[in-house]
């Protein structure tokens, strides 16, 4: 009986997640309503995430561009800029571009580089920081713009201190781990980092 009352709990186990899937409820649901609501849900549970963490640590986890980042990952995940190798390949790219400009101007000057003295060397400094960074994202072929805004907040001196880099760096990857778990748990292909060809091409303009 034990046995039997098992097997009947994980046989309604599977119905239920198969119909909770997202392949399953594409096909009889709207799409755009469907992405709206679950790139809401999904989105907003994935920022919380990072946001607990930020409270808990009290550390600088949470920072603007995650949000665009997130807005991407949960809207097109077919695309080659919502798969973890440009996520991740991108942030760091204006992570440390955005740092190597904020460095430079802050020796030129002998001044740390920062938002709260908007002169010259700030606006040389995040001219510095996006250029080095959009010419790495075409080099990697790694396409996210929100990393341009990464570099931004790097470069301005927001965020400059090598820990705090290193915790952004963190907040990254543990935002991209969460876009995979989560496509998996809903029963969509997630590529563990890069984007498979014929997955990008069968996605072709569509959301999912």
């Amino acid at each position: 009986m034990a046995q039997d009352y098992r097997a009947s709990i994980r046989g309604r186990y599977r119905v239920l997640r198969a119909s909770l899937s997202l392949p399953s409820m594409l096909s009889q649901l709207d799409e755009n309503r469907v992405v709206m609501v679950l790139a809401a849900i999904n989105g907003g549970f994935a920022v919380l995430v990072i946001s607990l963490l930020a409270w808990l640590t009290g550390l600088p986890m949470l920072f603007p561009s995650l949000g665009a980042t997130t807005f991407i990952l949960f809207t097109r995940p077919f695309s080659v800029a919502a798969c973890p190798r440009s996520v991740i390949l991108s942030h760091l790219s204006g992570i440390v571009c955005g740092w190597a400009g904020w460095a430079l101007l802050s020796h030129v000057t002998g001044d740390p580089v920062s938002l709260e003295h908007p002169d010259l060397a700030l606006c040389l400094s995040a001219n510095v920081g996006f250029a080095l960074t959009a010419a790495l994202l075409l080099i990697l072929s790694a396409p996210h713009p929100p990393a341009c805004a990464t570099a931004l907040i790097v470069a301005t001196g927001a965020m400059a201190h090598w820990a705090d880099l290193l915790v952004m760096a963190a907040a990254v990857l543990a935002l991209a781990l969460q876009g995979v778990i989560i496509y998996r748990l809903l029963g969509v292909y997630a590529p563990l980092w890069r984007i498979d060809p014929h997955h990008a091409k069968a996605g072709g303009s569509a959301q999912y």
